[in-house]
């Protein structure tokens, strides 16, 4: 045999050995037994693992992640710190943040003025504490309801309590309501420097009824249209001048005409009477919209308006 011949053979014999390897192999593997699947008792892992946890949760998912829960309304919780949330009003619409706290700040500068002695709280001081914490108690119920982020909301259940109360108490000028109006004010100034009241409120939402009387609240609507924005809209340059607080005492009427129709308010549900009220507190937003338009004609005519409106009703209902 040439040895070309030979190689020829062995080289044969080579594949053929190797392919039956190859197919003894996958026969092989073919018929390996596999390791079979885990099984478990559901009744005990379904003891430790929910059988599909996104059943478990409860509610609508949030739409963005990254946003802060708010609390439902709910009452009873305390006026200050952490507490259950009030409901919620669109006075964003009728009085800003600033407004309010400007407010705030200028009762406390008249508070220091009208408390001073026994003597002279008892002589005229009182009266101006009535109508003041009057106001200082809807400005509270306001910043308890408002949509918006304004200053005090912790203390805002409380100190409409507080105030509301003194001002109820405040017909009369005698020692015991000295020393209340007195601690008020102390009480003011520990709101304004940031701290938090001791007294909690007895509920988170308002009681319209119990916040305000009618009398005080009608003594600084007044004040504002005829003392202030009368004088400061009768010209376009007073408007110019005054510009800032005929923005604040045109949403102070705003927010006391919208107080003035409460449930539980005097008067409150006849619809003469709310008629009046919101005529007053458009022509108010009118005085507000033409501010932020810097028009001085407009404002002056809508200032009209809340006069004619104030005349009407006292016409109507004397």
């Amino acid at each position: 045999m040439r040895p070309t011949n030979l190689v020829s053979s062995i080289f044969a014999v080579l594949c053929l050995v190797a392919g039956l390897a190859t197919l003894t192999i996958g026969q092989d593997r073919k018929s390996a037994n596999r390791a079979k699947l885990p099984t478990f008792d559901t009744a005990k892992t379904n003891r430790i693992f929910f059988p599909d946890v996104f059943a478990r949760l409860e509610g609508e998912r949030p739409a963005n992640p990254n946003a802060r829960a708010v609390q439902s309304p709910a009452g009873g919780g305390p006026g200050g710190g952490d507490t259950a949330a009030s409901q919620s009003y669109a006075w964003s619409k009728i009085i800003s943040g600033v407004s309010i706290e400007d407010e705030i700040k200028a009762i406390k500068l008249a508070t220091d003025k009208n408390i001073t002695t026994p003597q002279d709280f008892a002589g005229r001081g009182y009266k101006e504490i009535r109508r003041d914490f009057s106001v200082l108690a809807m400005l509270f119920a306001i910043i308890n309801e408002h949509d918006g982020d304004v200053r005090w909301k912790n203390n805002a259940a409380a100190a409409r309590d507080m105030f509301a109360r003194t001002a109820s108490n405040a017909k009369a000028g005698n020692n015991n309501v000295y020393n209340e109006s007195k601690k008020r004010k102390d009480e003011l100034q520990d709101i304004l420097n940031g701290a938090t009241l001791a007294e909690k409120a007895e509920t988170e939402d308002n009681n319209w009824e119990q916040i305000a009387d009618r009398s005080p609240l009608m003594q600084r609507l007044e004040a504002a249209q005829e003392k202030k924005l009368a004088k400061w809209t009768s010209s376009a340059d007073a408007f110019s001048e005054e510009i800032e607080g005929v923005m604040r005492e045109a949403e102070i009427i705003a927010a006391i005409s919208e107080v003035l129709t409460r449930e539980g308010m005097e008067d409150g549900d006849d619809e003469t009477y709310a008629g009046f009220a919101n005529l007053m507190k458009q022509s108010a937003l009118d005085v507000v919209a033409a501010v932020k338009s810097n028009n001085a004609e407009q404002a002056r005519k809508a200032t009209g308006e809340i006069a004619k409106a104030c005349s009407d009703c006292h016409d109507n209902y004397r």
